[in-house]
C-alpha cells in the first residue's frame, strides 16, 4: 500500500520501496527545507526505501541554498541505505543539479521523463 503526503508546493509517494517527490512551480525554499525535509526524515524512519525519484518542476533556477538542501537530502538518503536517486528535470536543471551536489554513494540518473526514472528506480 502506497503512502502519500503533500505540502505547500510538493508531494511525495512511497510505493514498493521507491520514494517519488514532486516539487512544483512556485514552491518556496522554506517549504522545501523545513516541511518537505521533515517528511523525508519521517518516511526514512518508518518505510523500507531503496530508491528515490525527484521530479523538479520549479520555475526558478537553483540557488546555492537550494543546492545545500539537495545535498543534505542526498547524503541522508545514502546514510539511510537508499541506493538510487533519479532526478527528473528539463535539460540544464538536471545537469546543473548533478554537477553541483555531492551524492555520496548513490547511483544517480538524470532524466527528462518521469516514467523512465521511476522504472529505473524500481529495478
Amino acid at each position: 500500500m502506497a503512502t502519500t503526503r503533500s505540502g505547500d508546493g510538493w508531494t511525495v509517494e512511497v510505493d514498493d520501496g521507491v520514494m517519488v517527490w514532486e516539487f512544483l512551480p512556485g514552491m518556496e525554499l522554506s517549504a522545501f527545507g523545513d516541511e518537505a525535509y521533515e517528511t523525508f526524515e519521517e518516511l526514512l524512519g518508518r518505510e523500507r526505501i531503496h530508491s528515490m525519484v525527484t521530479v523538479v518542476k520549479l520555475d526558478d533556477p537553483f540557488s546555492p541554498d537550494v543546492f545545500e538542501v539537495w545535498e543534505r537530502s542526498a547524503q541522508r538518503a545514502d546514510a539511510a541505505g537508499i541506493e538510487r536517486w533519479a532526478v527528473v528535470a528539463e535539460g540544464i536543471k538536471a545537469i546543473s543539479l548533478r554537477g553541483k551536489v555531492d551524492t555520496g554513494g548513490l547511483d544517480v540518473l538524470t532524466a527528462e521523463d518521469r516514467t523512465d526514472a521511476v522504472e529505473w528506480a524500481g529495478e
